[in-house]
């Protein structure tokens, strides 16, 4: 009998020669291993059961040679028992006897087809024979007769991307996180399948031509999203020169110059992308923000009411109209761009201030004090979160607003 630690390494070496490099067989088997067994369905009388418990146990302290036995006794005995079969031929799969193992399953679904588990398993002895067609025949049958079936969909997207049908396993990953949304194996096979898409994409797109503005394109976006703004810039600006109505690209460049922040540069870019999209929320604010840090609330207004016209749930562009209208010298009308402002975010701390120096200016201390009381709750429930985070507390930003997330 093979020993647990040699039946391993057989396991991945015969995975490796029969799956060109891969090595998910194994994975696989041991998974199917682990898992409990189904109980027997209608079984015709306890003796079996007790057969196939006897089995099993036996199977999990691996020996492998007597569990057989008892399988083939209960098989001698319950010839047209699926479960049987199905046992028998699973066992016959973690010995690596494939060919066995797929007699014995095809002859339990002509007992019973759609018999749970059976196609699966059918599946995974195909794909150690190395037949990546009918291992992907073989899981379809299985969702057919089980949809929910999980592991079906996990091993067809894994056939399907050692057969390089990478877009065609993506939504078998898809309905694994639907159906369960907390499966962070399911979640990590995407996000990889996501990425390599991605890179044989940009790869096809390189040999088309490797100098082009989408190579640029997306060569900036790499170094945006890795923190490395003046590389970003520098691409962009690449991207420019070789197509200058590339769409998005001057607010993408402008938001970039932002952050930096770089307003002289950003304020050129952000007014073309304006040209090409007048009611652009974020284009809007940014070109206000950089117009309020030159002290030009009055100028800044119609960039405001744009952006807030264009996304009505623009809660921190409501705040900053209201502060230009507030800082002008008008309160009357930042109160209600105000209190729209705290309507759609009620926890915003400078909106709670902003408030406050607005009903200071309109003479009304009741309210004023009001939500300033809020800014200091606030300002309390900040602290004590990151006192218990291990964070410094948040300094009040005063006047000026935050920036509003990327997209």
């Amino acid at each position: 009998m093979i020993s647990g630690q040699s039946r391993k390494r057989k396991l991945i070496r015969v995975a490796r020669e029969r799956c060109a490099g891969h090595f998910v067989l194994a994975c696989a088997i041991a998974f199917c291993m682990s898992a409990p067994a189904s109980i027997a369905r209608q079984a015709p009388t306890q003796n079996l059961d007790g057969l196939l418990a006897q089995a099993r146990e036996l199977e999990q302290s691996e020996n492998y040679t007597e569990a057989e036995k008892l399988y083939q006794q209960a098989l001698a005995s319950f010839p047209d028992q699926p479960e049987v079969l199905k046992r028998l031929g699973i066992l016959y799969q973690t010995q690596l006897r494939f060919p066995e193992s797929v007699e014995l399953l095809q002859k339990a679904l002509s007992r019973a087809p759609g018999y749970p588990e059976v196609s699966f398993f059918l599946g995974m002895s195909y794909f150690g024979m190395g037949d990546r067609d009918k291992a992907l025949a073989a899981f379809d049958n299985e969702l057919k007769a089980n949809p929910g079936y999980r592991r079906a969909h996990y091993y067809a997207a894994v056939v399907l991307q050692s057969m390089n049908r990478k877009a065609e396993a993506v939504p078998h990953l898809e309905a694994l996180v639907r159906q369960d949304p907390k499966d962070a194996k399911a979640w990590y096979a995407l996000a990889r399948l996501y990425r390599s898409l991605g890179l044989d994409a940009f790869t096809q797109l390189a040999l088309l031509d490797p100098d082009s503005a989408q190579v640029h394109a997306l060569k900036a976006e790499t170094y945006a999203d890795n923190d490395r703004p003046a590389d970003a810039i520098r691409e962009y600006r690449e991207v420019l020169k070789r197509q200058p109505d590339f769409p998005g690209i001057h607010f993408t460049l402008g938001e970039l110059l932002y952050r930096q922040p770089d307003f002289p540069q950003a304020e050129k870019e952000l007014r073309l992308a304006l040209q090409e999209d007048p009611g652009h929320p974020a284009a809007n604010y940014y070109m206000a923000d950089i117009l309020l840090t030159e002290d030009k609330p009055a100028e800044a207004i119609p960039f405001l009411q744009a952006a807030v016209d264009t996304d009505p749930n623009f809660a921190k562009g409501y705040e900053a109209l209201g502060r230009c209208y507030r800082v002008s010298g008008e309160p009357e009308k930042a109160l209600p761009v105000l209190l729209r402002a705290v309507e759609l975010d009620p926890g915003s701390k400078s909106t709670h201030f902003q408030l406050a120096q607005t009903y200071a200016a309109l003479k009304d201390t009741e309210k004023q004090n009001h939500h300033m009381a809020i800014v200091a709750r606030l300002t309390g429930e900040e602290t004590e979160r990151g006192l218990k985070e291990g964070e410094p507390p948040k300094k009040e930003g005063g006047d000026k607003p935050a920036p509003p997330p990327r997209d």
